[in-house]
């Protein structure tokens, strides 16, 4: 008898002794083994969905827009739990076209640009969002090429307000990366103020732009917090 039949058999007299240890409990606790497989695989399920959501509510390092975007560090942002998890997605073989779509009309969201919006022409905010689906780190240059699209938004009007120094016409398509996207920092959203129209007459009454996030299936978009850019 050679050492590898020895370890083979030992192995089928361990698997076997764990079968029916597991049969004898649950006879002694009326359960079903098979029913105790399910739980145990429904348990890691929810342990992997609960990590999952709070890496795409995790915000550490702090609010992009803060001092007009002056003090940002693609550094932190790459070592980020919501960037960590995209990169263990990808390793693992994961796709941005299976992550799903939320969008939100008249509503504009934060986020740093890994693609440039001005002239990145797009139908509607659909096509938008599978451009941000489409989009793979390392592909465009620029401080924050290593972060994957999980954000965007969408002019859809001939002339969109911001309160920034560029020119925002129709078609225009974002694609961001934010902290954070099931808790996304809201520059604008529904009909504007009077305090606000105040700080800017040439604001709309209702916000132009639509936004939205990719996020992991399962993982629910909250409404998410204003950010800095609100009280510009």
């Amino acid at each position: 008898m050679n050492f590898h039949h020895i370890l083979q058999t030992t192995h089928i007299h361990l698997s076997l002794a764990q079968h029916h240890k597991a049969h004898a409990f649950c006879a002694f606790a009326g359960c079903k083994v098979e029913d105790t497989a399910a739980a145990a695989a429904q348990k890691l399920a929810d342990e992997k969905l609960a990590n999952t959501t709070a890496a795409m509510m995790a915000r550490v390092c702090g609010s992009p827009a803060i001092d007009g975007y002056s003090h940002v560090v693609p550094k932190c942002l790459e070592d980020s739990p919501t960037a960590k998890w995209w990169e263990a997605y990808y390793a693992a073989g994961g796709r941005q076209k299976d992550l799903v779509v939320h969008i939100e009309k008249a509503a504009d969201y934060d986020g740093l640009a890994v693609f440039w919006g001005i002239n990145n022409k797009k139908a509607n905010v659909e096509e938008c969002a599978e451009h941000c689906r489409s989009h793979q780190p390392n592909i465009v240059d620029g401080p924050f090429k290593k972060l994957p699209c999980n954000a965007f938004a969408f002019c859809p009007d001939e002339v969109c307000f911001e309160p920034d120094a560029h020119h925002h016409t129709k078609g225009d398509c974002w694609l961001k990366f934010t902290e954070g996207p099931a808790y996304p920092e809201v520059n604008m959203r529904g009909n504007l103020p009077q305090s606000y129209r105040s700080r800017h007459p040439t604001a709309p009454q209702r916000v132009q732009w639509q936004s939205g996030v990719l996020l992991p299936p399962g993982v629910m978009i909250t409404n998410g917090t204003w950010g800095p850019r609100w009280t510009w």
